[in-house]
């Protein structure tokens, strides 16, 4: 289990971290303690969720207007308020046309994300060569943007907007916490690697048991509520 700390400034993805990963994006609710515990945990410490997810979908399934940052680091703002937007009009108009360009294949699944997009293979029924053609499809991508591969889903970002830069950019701001921070995917290696390079005490938790650099590991949900009830 990982240590807790005094003066935590909490940072907590979403999908797999709060919430069960679940083939329906649409249908990831939350763990069923998880609102009332980030209700208590945001009454006394800094709590920011970290998602790839659009903050105005997420309000869907968070009914809290907690601190957020957004689309892997290109928003910024509060779940069910106000949103700003961090990526360049030229950014949002590469993806835009990426987007139109996405294969063709039975069972892929476009995520929309505001300004962003992910998409889904979860359902296709040869992977192998759904991950080629969607391979070949992003040799093409314009260097101001980058492609993230996660768990059956690829998704596409700006290149210098990262779950890394938006957590430096806020852990800054409180600099008498120690950092905190929980995900499961590849994206949450940024915010690992940010942290680290930071402060010594930062407090790094994978998800999961896929490869990281993270210090610590949870199983899934059920352990990230058992440790987070630790500090109410």
């Amino acid at each position: 289990m990982p240590p807790v700390v005094d003066h935590p400034l909490f940072f907590l993805d979403y999908d797999g971290t709060l919430a069960p990963i679940v083939e329906d994006p649409d249908a990831a609710m939350p763990h069923p303690d998880v609102p009332a515990l980030l209700r208590q945990l945001d009454a006394r410490f800094p709590v920011w969720i970290v998602t790839g997810r659009d903050l105005r979908a997420l309000s869907s399934f968070l009914d809290q207007p907690l601190n957020a940052i957004g689309l892997h680091g290109a928003q910024e703002g509060t779940v069910g308020g106000e949103v700003q937007q961090l990526m360049s009009e030229e950014a949002a108009q590469a993806l835009r046309e990426l987007r139109r360009s996405v294969p063709s294949i039975n069972g892929l699944d476009i995520e929309e994300k505001d300004q962003a997009f992910a998409v889904h293979y979860r359902a296709v029924r040869d992977e192998d060569e759904a991950l080629d053609r969607l391979s070949t499809w992003l040799d093409a991508m314009p260097a101001m943007l980058d492609a993230i591969w996660g768990k059956k889903v690829v998704e596409v970002r700006p290149e210098h907007l990262t779950k890394g830069t938006a957590v430096r950019r806020i852990a800054e701001q409180y600099p008498d916490h120690t950092p905190v921070y929980l995900g499961d995917d590849t994206t949450d290696e940024d915010a690992f690697e940010a942290l680290q390079a930071m402060t010594r005490d930062a407090v790094t938790v994978r998800i999961g048991d896929e490869e990281t650099q993270a210090d610590y590991r949870l199983a899934g949900p059920d352990e990230v509520v058992e440790y987070l009830r630790q500090y109410v």
